[in-house]
């Protein structure tokens, strides 16, 4: 099904735009990208609205990919390992955020934790798509941080147990995806945008 949608698109893309090789594997790239985060999301909306936790679902959504789009952070080396990893994390997490309790000092360490791995490791790549621009790399990591600091003031204000709790838990997730041991774990290779240099003949 993947496949069919996939090449369609692409093909309407093809036929509307010259595209060389290299722009076409880009596009197919990002079609089936986009194929695999609308399908997860739909299967999961419709899970936690079952169980009763849409509500947390979309929170939990809303501040971890906040924190992704500028940490970045490991992905499963495919489609079946990242469905069997996502829908869990998500209705697992969605049910934690609306029944379990968690202390402010508790989500105050884990911010710190985050905080700390930010400076240390983020944006953290992967080998699909290395950040090999320096510029690009400081963008990122001060927006990281801009988002982190914002997420502290939250923790400090706001006293609705499921935004709380759903920024801990988007924390712990994303400081868990960017460390370099998940990488190491996972047999991933860490600092991708070193090895492409080095690859490519680039400085």
């Amino acid at each position: 099904m993947k496949n069919k949608v996939v090449d369609k698109l692409t093909n309407f893309i093809i036929k509307n735009k010259k595209c060389n090789d290299t722009q076409i594997k880009i596009y197919r790239y990002g079609l089936e990208a986009l194929y695999n985060l609308l399908t997860k999301t739909v299967v999961i909306l419709i899970i936690t609205s079952i169980l009763g936790c849409l509500k947390e679902c979309l929170l939990f959504i809303l501040f971890y990919t906040l924190l992704r789009l500028f940490a970045y952070g490991l992905h499963a080396s495919n489609s079946i390992l990242c469905w069997l990893t996502t829908i869990p994390i998500y209705i697992g997490g969605s049910l934690i955020i609306k029944y379990l309790y968690i202390p402010k000092f508790i989500i105050a360490i884990i911010w710190s934790i985050y905080t700390l791995f930010v400076l240390l490791w983020a944006p953290a790549d992967t080998k699909k798509r290395p950040l090999i621009r320096v510029q690009r790399r400081r963008s990122l990591k001060i927006k990281s941080l801009t988002i982190s600091f914002i997420y502290y003031f939250l923790i400090l204000y706001i006293s609705n147990q499921n935004i709380l709790n759903s920024i801990f838990l988007a924390m712990s997730l994303e400081a868990i995806c960017i460390c370099p041991l998940t990488y190491y774990i996972t047999h991933n290779r860490f600092n991708n945008y070193i090895y492409y240099k080095e690859e490519h003949g680039l400085n």
